[in-house]
């Protein structure tokens, strides 16, 4: 598992620049944990899902590398959280009742261990949330903008490190390492109509703890960002969507068996 610096890094701003789980997710989410009581949130970063979760009566466990972002899970009242590679979790053989992942795929460049790690510590049920735009080719705009952003950040005296890389993992791919049970499609409100400017402003603030700048070097960089592309056309709203895709643990269980058979033989 690779990130646990760039997570400690971005910890101070993560919560002001992501979005919280909608009241849609949360409810497709109680619903497909009907009959759980423990849960394993693998990678509870800052407790976006495991705060109102532990709301709704769940007993969270929450396990992460980032040491800053489980701190600030801490202070939000989450209290059993454990630092640990999801590779290798330090807990018992269906000590949760379910294990829930959200934002932790494209950290991965093979999904395939973590997945059937899950599936050892579930007694029930793994989910992982995929969302819209793990199932979208990359973004040549926005790959575009991070490299601008970048470039503008080096001009003005702060090179930025190179980021770790992200990997997109589909459903398909998913389902080859064993096939869900379920896949629920939420759908997001459609979200107000951007200016180019305000979505300049939106997008820059994920960048924010990538980027090593005082606020008022980013700020620059913002405010060149933007007057470089005023005059584009507004862009039409678009609802989002996520994916909660359910296996039975039992199903990742075998699937890790199976791998271990072949590499035996």
């Amino acid at each position: 598992m690779r990130g646990e610096v760039e997570f400690d890094r971005i910890a101070p701003v993560y919560d002001e620049t992501r979005s919280p789980p909608t009241s849609e997710e949360l409810l497709a989410l109680t619903v497909i944990l009907s009959g759980c009581r423990r849960l394993l949130d693998a990678g509870v970063g800052t407790g976006r899902f495991a705060v109102p979760l532990h709301e709704r009566s769940f007993e969270v466990v929450g396990v992460d590398l980032s040491r800053e972002m489980m701190r600030r899970a801490r202070a939000k009242g989450i209290e059993r959280l454990v630092r640990a590679d999801l590779r290798r979790l330090p807990l018992a053989d269906g000590s949760v009742d379910a294990a829930f992942m959200a934002h932790v795929l494209q950290l991965l460049e093979d999904p395939r261990p973590v997945l059937v790690e899950l599936g050892r510590v579930a007694r029930r049920r793994v989910v992982v949330l995929l969302p819209e735009w793990f199932e979208r080719h990359p973004d040549a705009e926005q790959r575009a903008r991070i490299d601008r952003y970048r470039a503008i950040a080096a001009e003005l005296g702060y090179p930025m490190p190179e980021r770790p890389p992200r990997y997109r993992h589909s459903l398909e791919e998913l389902s080859t390492i064993a096939p869900p049970r379920e896949v629920r499609v939420v759908t997001r409100p459609v979200p107000p109509g951007e200016t180019p400017e305000e979505r300049i402003a939106r997008w820059a603030n994920l960048m924010r703890g990538r980027a090593d700048v005082p606020p008022e070097v980013h700020e620059q960089i913002v405010r060149r960002l933007q007057s470089e592309r005023s005059g584009e056309p507004a862009r039409e709203p678009r609802p989002r969507v996520a994916r909660f895709v359910v296996w039975e643990a039992g199903d990742l269980r075998s699937a890790g068996a199976v791998s271990a058979g072949r590499i035996r033989s």
